[in-house]
């Protein structure tokens, strides 16, 4: 696999369209993503009708998704290209990329939060076996010390579950 990232822009313009044109020419690539700033908002829809007219395109990447960007350009990037959005950009590093879930992302439009990454997230760190030796310390009253406690709270920190 080979990936080649073009240099990103934030407004379109006919040397750079003329370039990444040529480009794929170039290069005929199985998969043509266009990769949209999840924060831009309405503005995306703009970019994306440019891309799609200039490029087959085959998927869309949504990024920084892992902040406060609620993803409302991915409808308007959605019905504007036609194309299905594969990814979300959740990071920097080369682990920030998910699959892209349509009914967690509409969660996330209307207000209401994505309850099931957030649950994902939360297992990641969860160690099931040493969560059932706690629950027996604690259910039978002995053995459940203040060590036992703070590791606890330490893990929970860990997961994000608790600040300071």
């Amino acid at each position: 696999m080979l990936i080649l990232d073009t240099a990103g822009r934030l407004g379109i313009d006919e040397a750079m369209m003329n370039e990444i044109k040529a480009l794929h020419a170039a290069v005929n690539p199985t998969e043509t993503l266009f990769v949209v700033d999840g924060m831009l908002g309405q503005d995306a829809a703009n970019t994306a009708k440019a891309f799609n007219d200039a490029l087959p395109l085959t998927g869309v990447v949504l990024t920084k998704m892992d902040g406060d960007a609620r993803g409302g350009a991915a409808l308007s990037v959605r019905h504007i290209t036609g194309k299905p959005i594969k990814f979300l950009g959740v990071g920097e590093k080369l682990t920030g990329l998910e699959t892209f879930h349509p009914d967690r992302i509409a969660g996330r439009i209307l207000g209401m939060g994505d309850i099931v990454s957030l649950v994902e997230e939360a297992r990641k760190g969860f160690d099931e076996q040493e969560a059932h030796k706690l629950a027996k310390k604690l259910k039978s009253g002995k053995g459940f010390d203040l060590t036992d406690f703070l590791s606890q709270l330490s893990q929970m920190k860990k997961m994000g579950g608790l600040q300071g």
